[in-house]
């Protein structure tokens, strides 16, 4: 009999004793949990406190001799009609800029629409120099790459601004972008983080809300920060003998997402990057919820094979699973409501993104309920698709498919 008392004390110290370790691990996440909420809101505050200092207040020119600008040459890939085109190529002919300017446009085919409207843009004005530059160089599977290899090849200039073709940009953005890195001899990169803008279908409202909110902001606090290499290929200045040195572009063939590669080898390098106050206005193109998510889908499958580790704590920065996992580590720890704690918590990031967003656009959407709308539905999308995309290893681009190695580099399926 005391056997049998002895063995059911033993059995009920061991689950209590199991109790406890279960309860203090749910205490140490929790606690891990609102650490983890505390960085993200700090990475909020950091991105209005940038968004104050360079696009609210952009930087003035720099008053220097005109003699002391170098040359710069501005290749513009182009591929079809994209739309706005005539205006976001007519960009690079009216910049501000004391120094020389040459312009090329690299083109695949030569019967591509796009030809003629850089013929025309040409045309009017006579006295930039600028041409048209047809055929591509086969160094990878990177159809961008390829185009751009006759333009890297001809540029006169060791100042390089390669520019998308539907990227508008103000007229001061190359004149400020030169002078920080005139100001800094270990400045090796000037990017300009996208803004989306006029959205006419629901699949653009969704990639206007993503851009302009969630990626702008974290694309601000990530890069002034500044721990490691984060830009987007949309609209970046290079030294040309820069990138020759890390294998020029060639180098980058093999991979899709090349701007975050030759950002990282020039970060190995000890080039600095920094942003100018300078948006890389870009329309917003999606003609549909299918291709929205389509995008999406590619944008994190790349980045999985890319920034791996950066890629799978993603959704942990999205409002609905954060502010859900607040809840509940404030419920645990605290006693809080869950509803309400949810709710205060969606309700601030709310109006927080509302706020960027009018400050860095300098105004209004076209319409606030059915932006805050797309924002709303944008959330609600974010984790699902991230679910489907990181389970995958082949993306649809340009219409081929290809396929990811562990590398980050891909072969092209058909």
């Amino acid at each position: 009999m005391s056997t049998i008392t002895h063995t059911a004390a033993n059995s009920l110290e061991a689950k209590v004793a199991g109790f406890r370790v279960d309860f203090l691990n749910a205490d140490l996440v929790a606690y891990l949990v609102l650490v983890l909420a505390a960085f993200l809101w700090l990475l909020i505050v950091i991105s209005h406190c940038v968004l104050q200092r360079r696009y609210v207040s952009p930087r003035p020119f720099v008053d220097r001799p005109a003699e002391h600008y170098p040359p710069v040459t501005i290749i513009r890939p182009l591929k079809g009609l994209d739309q706005g085109l005539r205006r976001t190529l007519e960009s690079s002919f009216r910049q501000e800029y004391p120094g020389v300017v040459e312009i090329l446009f690299a083109v695949e085919d030569p019967n591509d629409p796009s030809i003629g409207v850089a013929n025309e843009l040409i045309e009017c004005y006579p006295k930039t120099r600028a041409r048209v530059l047809i055929g591509q160089d086969n160094v990878g599977i990177n159809p961008k790459i390829n185009n751009m290899m006759k333009a890297f090849a001809r540029a006169r200039s060791d100042l390089l601004w390669i520019c998308d073709s539907n990227v508008y940009t103000d007229p001061g953005t190359l004149r400020r972008s030169v002078d920080l890195l005139l100001d800094n001899k270990r400045m090796g990169v000037i990017h300009h983080v996208i803004f989306s803008e006029a959205p006419a279908t629901f699949g653009a409202m969704l990639d206007n809300a993503f851009l302009v909110t969630n990626h702008c902001r974290m694309y601000l606090a990530i890069n002034a920060v500044g721990i490691a290499s984060c830009l987007t290929g949309k609209s970046n200045i290079y030294y040309k003998s820069a990138l020759d040195n890390v294998g020029g572009l060639a180098a980058f063939g093999h991979y899709l997402a090349e701007d975050n590669m030759i950002g990282q080898a020039l970060w190995r390098s000890g080039w600095s990057h920094t942003m100018t106050g300078d948006l890389a206005r870009q329309p917003a193109d999606i003609g549909s919820f299918s291709e929205y998510c389509s995008r999406r889908i590619r944008w994190v499958r790349t980045r999985k094979y890319n920034v791996t580790f950066a890629t799978f704590y993603e959704p942990l920065t999205e409002s609905i699973l954060l502010g859900a996992l607040t809840s509940w580590a404030l419920r645990h720890l605290y006693g809080l409501n869950v509803y309400s704690t949810f709710s205060t918590f969606m309700s601030c990031w709310f109006a927080l993104d509302m706020l960027f967003f009018y400050r860095i656009n300098h105004g209004s959407p076209q319409s606030w309920p059915w932006f805050a709308f797309s924002w709303i539905c944008r959330e609600i999308l974010a984790l699902p698709l991230w679910l489907v995309a990181i389970v995958g290893d082949t993306v649809t681009w340009r219409g081929q498919v290809f396929r990811f190695h562990l590398n980050g580099t891909v072969e092209v399926l058909k």
